[in-house]
């Protein structure tokens, strides 16, 4: 321990030592993400469990009751949510109760599961899943911003990109598994977009400036694999290289700005893939000795260049500590 080396040391005397060891063990132990963690982890199991349940009981329980206690359980969680919130502020919010968050994300997830199982059971929607996905999605943005929540954010965010898919070609999408299609790749690619405009209007205007991170997490993400899928799969090797060094460019200057070791490692791991491919796809072509030495060379030059990245990341993120 510190304290006893400082004793030691003989910087402080006994008496002290023996204030510091009773302080250590008197004082209060946070336990604030176990709570969290456990709390999350409850809401995961009581949703797997009410689907197992479901799925058990189908014959038994019966569609339109199963239906009726989902809908009841979540138009509670929303009534406990509207007697209890606090007015809207782009600003942080903190409301008093620690199950606040939970039962309004409970709300929530209970309001797809409801949704997807009406349009599994019933079909309303016909084939057009999308509005399957866009009601849910509408209802978790509206929560997001009415009660400041984050987690809820990301289910809206990735209900927007599930949404997306599935309208653009959903029968291709579900039957075929055409995951590589150029339809899919550019969508992708345009929500990212979306997304990394939509938070920079936000943050400038000064509208839930803490949402920033997740909008940009999952934008920099869509982003950087849709553009290394059009890599992959098309022949404009040379566009898509170029534009996931723009996206590169971009999240480096905001991982700067924001002094986010996040940011600037998935730049650092989507670019270094993208031009590992784009080094080997013209060697390949070489297919000569002297291309095969360059490819040992860029190996181990690139394994440097990770060693020296983890050692000056701080320097580059302008982090003094």
């Amino acid at each position: 321990m510190e304290s006893n080396l400082l004793h030691k040391e003989e910087i402080i005397n006994a008496e002290q030592l023996t204030a510091i060891a009773e302080f250590e063990k008197s004082k209060p132990m946070s336990v604030h993400w176990e709570l969290k963690t456990i709390l999350y982890l409850g809401i995961l199991l009581l949703t797997s469990g009410i689907g197992i349940l479901i799925y058990l009981n189908i014959d038994t329980i019966g569609h339109q009751t199963i239906l009726a206690l989902i809908l009841l359980s979540c138009g509670g969680c929303f009534y406990y949510a509207y007697k209890n919130r606090l007015p809207y502020s782009n600003e942080p919010v903190t409301f008093p109760s620690p199950l606040f968050d939970y039962i309004i994300l409970l709300g929530c997830m209970l309001f797809a599961i409801f949704i997807g199982y009406l349009q599994y059971q019933y079909s309303p929607f016909g084939n057009h899943y999308g509005f399957a996905t866009l009601i849910p999605t509408v209802l978790f943005f509206v929560c997001a911003y009415l009660f400041d929540h984050k987690g809820i954010l990301s289910l809206a965010i990735t209900g927007l990109a599930a949404w997306a898919g599935v309208t653009v070609t959903p029968l291709q999408l579900l039957n075929d598994n055409d995951f590589s299609s150029l339809t899919i790749i550019f969508t992708a690619i345009s929500i990212g977009i979306t997304l990394v405009a939509f938070s920079k209007v936000s943050y400038k205007r000064n509208i839930k400036k803490h949402f920033d991170f997740s909008y940009n997490n999952f934008a920099a993400n869509i982003l950087f694999v849709g553009a290394l899928a059009a890599l992959f799969t098309f022949d404009l090797k040379f566009i898509s290289f170029l534009f996931i060094t723009l996206i590169c460019f971009y999240y480096i200057k905001y991982a700067i700005a924001n002094q986010s070791f996040l940011f600037l490692l998935l730049s650092v791991i989507y670019g270094y893939i993208g031009l590992t491919y784009c080094f080997f796809n013209l060697i390949i072509h070489a297919a000569n000795e002297a291309s095969l030495m360059l490819g040992f060379f860029y190996v181990a030059a690139s394994c440097a260049g990770v060693i020296l990245f983890f050692i000056f990341y701080k320097r580059i993120l302008g982090i003094k500590k």
